[in-house]
């Protein structure tokens, strides 16, 4: 699928502009670590199933935070981290890569495969991929957290919600954890209802598309909640909601 519908392309990037345009103001606090940029990678038979990160982990597409202080900065920036998935099929790499083994990928590759069971084509192909706060630091990589994240904070949820719309996503799976709470009034999460851990909201957006939020993965592995059973408790959670919509009559 190609996401070519230019006033929810043009919602996207704005929204992702004044995101790193609030990281730039804090370059001060951030550097001298680079931060690393990610764009929605989209399977070349995505059909409408989305799950959504926490952050990047290591990327090579990184910029000092202090480059996001200008309007040209800011643009090669969404540039780059936008030509990165730009071919025919943008998550193939993961099918080598070592952290196809972790709880992430691991969950993500049994919720594809139940959601989406299209044989013709390989698992990493039926999806979307993107993550919750784009901006992650590097050397060493992990979640954003201080500065960098208090600059995401007031602006995830409105580029989440503009890429799911960009996306025409039909469902969402956020597998986020306490990352959750500042998409919470923007992208109306918070709108949910609330289930027990280690999900946390599930339910239907104004637009019908179906809403899971939950404990990343890895947490959820700590806790007792391995990729194949904290993804067969997602896949019910979604089965059943949907399943009701079809009784309701909705479309």
């Amino acid at each position: 699928m190609t996401t070519t519908d230019e006033p929810k392309l043009t919602r996207a990037i704005d929204a992702y502009d004044r995101l790193l345009a609030s990281v730039g103001n804090r370059a001060a606090e951030i550097e001298p670590r680079p931060v690393l940029v990610h764009w929605p990678h989209v399977g070349s038979a995505y059909d409408g199933t989305v799950i959504v990160g926490q952050a990047l982990r290591g990327w090579d597409d990184k910029f000092p935070a202090s480059s996001f202080r200008t309007p040209d900065g800011r643009a090669l920036a969404i540039e780059t981290a936008r030509a990165r998935p730009d071919r025919s099929e943008p998550m193939d790499w993961i099918a080598t890569h070592h952290v196809r083994t972790s709880p992430f990928w691991k969950t993500a590759r049994i919720l594809v495969e139940a959601l989406e069971p299209d044989h013709e084509s390989p698992w990493y192909a039926r999806w979307c991929w993107l993550n919750l706060f784009p901006c992650a630091p590097d050397d060493p990589p992990e979640n954003p957290a201080g500065a960098l994240k208090e600059a995401q904070d007031p602006f995830v949820g409105e580029l989440l919600a503009a890429h799911v719309d960009l996306l025409e996503a039909r469902r969402v799976v956020a597998l986020v954890g306490p990352f959750w709470w500042p998409a919470a009034g923007p992208a109306r999460l918070g709108d949910l209802r609330k289930l027990p851990r280690p999900l946390l909201r599930a339910g239907r957006d104004d637009s019908g598309r179906t809403w899971v939020v939950g404990w990343h993965p890895n947490g959820a592995s700590h806790r007792g909640w391995g990729p194949n059973r904290y993804a067969q408790l997602i896949v019910d959670t979604i089965r059943s909601m949907e399943h009701d919509d079809v009784e309701d009559g909705a479309p």
